[in-house]
């Protein structure tokens, strides 16, 4: 049973709509907000621009932003302005992230930094982020207090993203679960609760907040382990297997690897992590596999996704509706993962 009552929500379904498929209408919608705003044939970034959104990709953040503003009577223009700011915001993290981990392919297809080098990376992933808040701001309307408070909420997004990223090049290496989640709700979630908590902010309906804020923490480290699963795998989409350990980065099976060790094997490895200049990797994924680590990820990732599902449980039923396309990629991304874990660990 829900923990409360429709009040201020809308009582339509708000991804139902008469003749067209709503997801495909919401695609179009942000493709076109997307394209409107590149720069012109005139400009250094046209080429740059125009390769990066040769594809847009799921846009599920900026759907997202429109279900939930459709469930709480958000103005459609407001609501397509944020939705815009959050897709541009999430594309300028992976610009960026690219940059920072030197990653020359993303999903099959080249970086901005790989095919156009990194000043002009860095100078397309300032201007995405420009372009977000003033499509945020755009989002702002009559009521500028709580369109204030939703343009705050974005500028913590970036700044927490920033530290996120950070935390990796400290040489300061992740290897308790506590740094790992810190690490995570710093890098990951923002950018799956901000497309949740802007419409919410704008419209003046802030009494779910802490809900939502529970169950997308919990979800987010979810995704978060699911991805790091797929790494070790070597099926992430990246260009090689198991990046983060030949970087260092926090990674939540490296963790649980770490806490099977004991005594002189775990400090051997607490001093590996910490040289990242080390080009010597005594460590792999068949070890993670045959000590347990794999699997026991696969678990604590199914915590996090019951501890979602009971939060989700509390919202008001327009709320659950408009957040299940979000959910449900996440979570069968996740139950990729465990299943991919699974397998592996019995060969």
């Amino acid at each position: 049973m829900l923990g409360h009552t429709e009040q201020g929500y809308a009582t339509t379904q708000p991804l139902k709509r008469s003749g067209i498929d709503a997801h495909t209408a919401m695609q179009a919608k942000l493709q076109q907000a997307i394209t409107n705003i590149l720069p012109s044939a005139n400009t250094a970034l046209h080429e740059v621009a125009h390769f990066h959104f040769n594809e847009f990709g799921k846009l599920l953040r900026g759907q997202t932003a429109l279900a939930v503003s459709a469930a709480v009577d958000l103005d459609p223009k407001r609501a397509l302005q944020w939705a815009l700011a959050v897709e541009l915001i999430h594309n300028a993290s992976l610009v960026h992230d690219d940059i920072c981990d030197r990653d020359e392919r993303r999903r099959d297809r080249l970086t901005i930094f790989s095919a156009f080098g990194t000043p002009l990376a860095i100078c397309f992933g300032d201007w995405l982020v420009a372009q977000s808040f003033e499509a945020a701001l755009a989002a702002v309307g009559d009521n500028s207090a709580h369109g204030v408070a939703a343009v705050a909420g974005l500028a913590k997004v970036m700044a927490r993203l920033s530290v996120g990223q950070a935390d990796e090049f400290t040489g300061v290496p992740v290897l308790t679960w506590p740094a790992y989640e810190q690490v995570v709700c710093r890098k990951t979630v923002p950018l799956i609760l901000a497309p949740i908590e802007g419409p919410l902010q704008l419209a003046g309906h802030v009494s779910d907040l802490l809900t939502v804020r529970r169950a997308i923490r919990a979800l987010g480290i979810a995704y978060q382990m699911a991805n790091d699963i797929l790494d070790v795998l070597g099926q992430d989409g990246s260009a090689g297997a198991f990046g983060d350990l030949h970087r260092r980065a926090p990674n939540a099976v490296l963790v649980s690897f770490r806490n099977q060790l004991v005594n002189g094997s775990r400090s051997a490895f607490d001093a590996w992590m910490a040289a990242p200049t080390s080009d010597e990797t005594p460590y792999g994924a068949e070890q993670m596999i045959a000590t347990g680590a794999l699997a026991h990820c696969a678990r604590r990732l199914q915590d996090q996704i019951d501890t979602c599902q009971m939060h989700c449980a509390d919202l008001p039923l327009a709320l659950q509706t408009a957040l299940a396309p979000l959910l449900g990629y996440l979570e069968k991304t996740t139950n990729v993962a465990r299943s991919r874990a699974a397998e592996n660990r019995w060969q």
